[in-house]
C-alpha cells in the first residue's frame, strides 16, 4: 500500500500486495502481486499470487487462486 493516501480498513500481506491503491477501502489482498493495479476498487478480496492483480476500479469481487481474475480491470 505504497501509494495509499485515504483508503481504509485494507489489508495486504506479501510483496507488492495493494500497492498502487490510493483511495479504495475495505480491501484485502494475501499474495505476490495480489491487487497490485487497484487504485479506487472496494470491497475485493483477492487471495494468491497475481489474483486480481490488474483490477483498478473494479468493487466487491473475490478472486481465490494464482492469478485469479488477473486481467480482470473493472467491474
Amino acid at each position: 500500500m505504497l501509494n495509499n493516501t485515504t483508503g481504509a480498513s485494507n489489508t495486504a500481506t506479501g510483496t507488492n500486495a495493494l500497492l498502487h491503491n490510493t483511495t479504495g477501502s475495505g480491501n484485502t489482498a494475501h499474495g505476490l502481486n495480489a491487487l497490485f493495479d487497484n487504485t479506487t476498487g472496494e470491497g475485493n478480496t483477492a487471495t494468491g499470487s497475481g489474483a486480481l492483480s490488474a483490477n483498478t476500479t473494479g468493487d466487491n469481487n473475490t478472486a481465490t487462486g494464482g492469478s485469479a481474475l488477473g486481467s480482470k480491470t473493472t467491474g
